[in-house]
């Protein structure tokens, strides 16, 4: 309606306006801005509307479209095609980018009005002194050019010979630059097949190296090994050496053979010789005592290298004989029974003429041993042997008589044991 007023609100301070219709500027879009939000525009989408008084007293304000037009317009836009217009607004766009715009919503109160104006008025004095100073760069870049050509053109330039040369001397600088590329290529693939080389070379250093540590390391097994051998050997060789000098001082013949008494009874190999009355000691341990001494006389005689001049004795165990040299056929036995009794009845018996064949024997070996003393052992054997009779006592069993026949063996075995104690002394 006309002369109408209407009640809104200043966009920045949120002053209460009242406006008629003359003065306000109706939009679908404005309408509904009525006291609300302000909304934020740049400055070409703003709408500012004034009173007429307002406009009176400030007067037309130029936009900035058309100052700038004004002053420079004619010149950016009278270009000589379609793409230099083109640049011209691509340049003027990226300008317009990069001002800050002003926030500023409609309508506006006038003292909000007056500082947009301050604002602006401010901002387009900036860009003048920016656009003079733009100016003034460019008209001495443009002097600066124009001096240079003068200079050239007054020098002349370079002639045809000076820039055949100077492309001549680059044309060698380049194909230096080529050759030494060339070169730097050559090198590297030089390089290139030298590290081949090289780490085959390494490889194969590594293998052998590898094979040499599993050489090392089976050397030292072998040597520790044989180290562990070695001492083993020395220990063995000091353990024989041990028993050799042990044993060296052992008698073989007095341990094989143990002579000594048991009452009136001389024993050998704990056997007794002889028969008492009242003791009866059976024929297999006589005989087998027999054997032990014929034994005795053969081992210490072979021992000795010495040999009997008219007998042999065959030590056999209980059963041993012996015989006459010239007559190696007749066998005289060294063993008893009780039916020999029944012999001596009638004469001397085979068994006693083995025994005197016997004592016969080892009479000439104590004679051998009496002809080489030794030192700690008695020079001659205690009882002397005569025929059948050792210390004035026959060695033959006669009837009723055992008791000196029984003292005849035992000192016989004392004899033996002098002879045991000569030979160990001598160190055999």
């Amino acid at each position: 309606r006309a002369g109408a007023t209407m009640a809104v609100c200043c966009q920045r301070c949120r002053a209460s306006l009242a406006l008629g219709e003359s003065d306000y500027f109706t939009d679908s879009a404005a309408s509904g801005a009525r006291c609300q939000a302000p909304s934020v525009a740049p400055l070409g989408e703003s709408y500012v509307v004034l009173p007429q008084a307002l406009h009176a007293k400030q007067g037309s304000l130029p936009s900035l479209t058309e100052a700038t037009l004004g002053r420079s317009g004619t010149t950016l836009l009278q270009a000589t095609s379609m793409h230099e217009q083109l640049r011209t607004v691509e340049r003027l766009l990226a300008l317009v980018e990069r001002c800050e715009p002003v926030e500023s919503g409609m309508p506006l109160c006038e003292e909000c009005a007056a500082a947009t104006l301050r604002q602006l008025r401010r901002r387009m004095q900036e860009a003048e002194r920016e656009h003079a100073l733009l100016e003034s760069a460019c008209a001495e870049l443009v002097a600066a050019e124009g001096d240079e050509g003068s200079v050239s053109h007054a020098d002349g330039g370079l002639s045809q010979d000076d820039f055949e040369a100077e492309m001549a001397a680059q044309q060698g600088e380049v194909a230096q630059h080529e050759q030494a590329l060339a070169t730097a290529k050559a090198e590297r693939l030089a390089l290139a097949t030298e590290a081949a080389r090289l780490r085959t070379e390494r490889e194969a250093l590594r293998r052998d190296e590898e094979e040499w540590h599993a050489r090392i390391n089976a050397f030292e097994i072998e040597k520790q090994a044989a180290a562990e051998k070695e001492l083993r050997t020395s220990q063995l060789i000091a353990h024989c050496e041990s028993e050799i000098a042990r044993l060296s001082h052992v008698d073989v013949f007095a341990d094989v053979f143990c002579i000594s008494t048991n009452g009136a009874f001389g024993t050998i190999n704990g056997m007794r010789l002889g028969r008492l009355p009242g003791i009866a000691v059976e024929w297999a341990e006589i005989n087998a005592a027999l054997g032990q001494v014929a034994l005795l006389l053969h081992t210490v005689a072979r021992a000795h290298q010495f040999s009997f001049s008219a007998y042999a004795l065959l030590p056999m165990g209980s059963f041993s004989k012996v015989y006459r040299l010239d007559e190696p056929r007749t066998l005289y036995e060294l063993h008893g029974s009780s039916s020999a009794h029944l012999g001596r009845l009638f004469g001397s018996s085979r068994f006693d003429r083995g025994l005197t064949m016997m004592l016969a024997c080892a009479r000439e070996l104590l004679s051998f041993a009496s002809s080489q003393p030794r030192a700690g052992v008695r020079p001659i054997p205690p009882f002397s042997i005569e025929d059948d009779l050792v210390g004035g006592l026959s060695v033959r069993p006669q009837f009723s008589q055992e008791e000196k026949w029984t003292r005849a063996c035992r000192q016989l075995l004392e004899n033996l044991a002098w002879l045991l104690a000569w030979r160990s002394a001598g160190g055999d």
